[in-house]
């Protein structure tokens, strides 16, 4: 079942599809199996929503939180939403001519980052999309036309295609290349079941919310609080994503956990956060940056606390070889 809802779920640099069974694995040594049935699992950072969305399909009554909407966006889409799917005749409402239509994708992102194309379709689409799921679609068809380990790029391949200097474009492009040569139908086509299989129920009223999340952990209560802040000293997403959160109207300034000092953040979340009876945080080491001993430092002023360390390569595609092998996932499980 976690393989088949993970492909609704749009590529984002710090997703947890590979770990996620493996986390749950250790939360089972805390909180039984037989206990997460209505238990309350709360995602304080969600991102992509994998770890909130295997939650919820574990039976977890799922609460989660991001400060950015493209995150907000997949979460109400697949998390919060457990019946509305998607249909052929919502695919074709999104090419209806919107006179709300404001052609910001056309004239600020073409052909730097989209075809003109993709670019009138996107902003009728946009101006014609009234649920989460219609516009988490749009986020997916945006995401399959750019390589997210290259999002930011500007001229990675459309300026060279659009002005048919081909041979200046790397081969590493070629799958991208080939879907922004498809229509619009048929990228949205291919989407669409892919979106429709994170669409289920668990029987429970689950709850995404946006916000700092420190306002977010103070309004909530949970059994499980999971914690998977941006890491320091990481590629921030609001850099990363800049162009998708333009066209989301949500442009963000850079968050203060991927600073190269982020990881002292989180001691007040820490203080905040005593009356969540297990806390389940994940950390990245940025390439040897980051050190486990001093989040277990951290987290041991407040609680007691187990740690463990996994190989596990972030954005294969960017990272240097030298990288991908320093490259550490920190996991730590405390408790009262």
């Amino acid at each position: 079942m976690a393989l088949k809802i993970f492909n609704a779920l749009f590529p984002y640099f710090g997703n947890k599809r590979k770990l996620g069974p493996v986390i749950f694995h250790y939360i089972a040594k805390f909180l039984p199996r037989e206990m997460w049935q209505g238990a309350v699992f709360v995602d304080a950072f969600l991102g992509s929503g994998s770890m909130g969305l295997l939650a919820k399909a574990y039976g977890f009554r799922v609460t989660a939180n991001d400060v950015a909407l493209r995150s907000v966006i997949a979460g109400r889409a697949l998390i919060e939403n457990n019946h509305v799917r998607l249909g052929e005749v919502d695919l074709h409402r999104l090419f209806v001519p919107n006179p709300a239509n404001l052609h910001i994708i056309e004239q600020e992102f073409v052909p730097d980052v989209f075809m003109k194309l993709h670019a009138q379709f996107l902003d009728n689409a946009f101006a014609n999309a009234k649920r989460d799921i219609d516009k988490y679609l749009l986020v997916k068809h945006i995401l399959s036309l750019r390589p997210y380990s290259k999002f930011s790029s500007p001229n990675a391949f459309n300026r060279p295609m659009a002005e048919g200097r081909f041979d200046e474009i790397k081969s590493t492009y070629t799958k991208h290349i080939k879907d922004n040569l498809k229509s619009p139908l048929e990228i949205l086509k291919r989407q669409m079941p892919l979106v429709n299989a994170g669409v289920f129920s668990n029987g429970l009223q689950n709850k995404i919310y946006q916000g700092d999340v420190l306002d977010f952990i103070e309004q909530v209560d949970g059994d499980v609080l999971y914690l998977d802040p941006p890491y320091s000293g990481t590629l921030a997403y609001e850099n990363e994503y800049a162009v998708l959160d333009r066209i989301l109207g949500d442009a963000k300034v850079k968050s203060r956990f991927s600073a190269d000092n982020g990881m002292d953040a989180l001691d007040e979340i820490f203080a905040r956060s005593e009356r969540f009876p297990l806390w389940v945080i994940s950390f990245g080491n940025a390439g040897g940056k980051n050190e486990l001993n001093k989040l277990v430092e951290m987290v041991r002023k407040y609680r007691q606390c187990e740690a463990q360390e996994f190989a596990y390569r972030h954005c294969e595609a960017m990272a240097s070889d030298k990288h991908k092998q320093q490259s550490r996932e920190f996991l730590v499980l405390a408790w009262k």
